[in-house]
């Protein structure tokens, strides 16, 4: 009988991996690549160091397994999704220099359960941050309706 092989799992990255500086860093997100879409779990609350931990640890992740063509993310939150004003701001800079690189995704969907310390204050936060960098975004409470409405937006855009 042959035996038959999983597939590679995909690496793994950490934000913690990536932080640097004289702050610790607040949140922490877990990164990895399946074809063409960027998952990535998160728990919160985040702060700046962790803001940029993040940027580091996607960069690390485009250098050594680049999406092929269109792709999207989709964030699971665990915790707290509450982010200081400085993280904001750093996260505006990192989905702004993520257009630039043009390596931003097509589509960006959130899975925060309403157990998610902050939900209802910042899903409106992000929203209007992906909307001023014209990312599509959606979130959902369920991870399964999350997948159905990236691959609908890779699909409808011929990815």
């Amino acid at each position: 009988m042959r035996k038959v092989s999983k597939p590679p799992q995909p690496r793994r990255l950490r934000s913690d991996d990536y932080a640097s500086g004289p702050f610790a860093p607040h949140g922490r997100v877990e990164i990895w690549s399946e074809g063409s879409v960027v998952r990535l779990r998160a728990e919160g609350p985040f702060n700046a160091e962790s803001v940029q931990a993040i940027g580091l640890a996607m960069a690390q992740l485009f250098a050594e397994a680049p999406p092929k063509g269109r792709f999207a993310d989709i964030l699971v939150f665990h915790g707290s999704i509450l982010a200081t004003p400085e993280a904001l701001a750093a996260f505006d800079g990192f989905l702004a220099r993520m257009s630039q690189a043009k390596t931003a995704p097509l589509a960006v969907a959130y899975v925060v359960g309403a157990e998610v310390e902050g939900r209802d204050l910042m899903l409106p936060v992000f929203k209007r941050l992906y909307d001023k960098h014209r990312r599509r975004f959606a979130h959902f409470e369920d991870e399964a309706q999350a997948e159905a409405w990236v691959r609908e937006q890779l699909s409808a855009d011929g990815g």
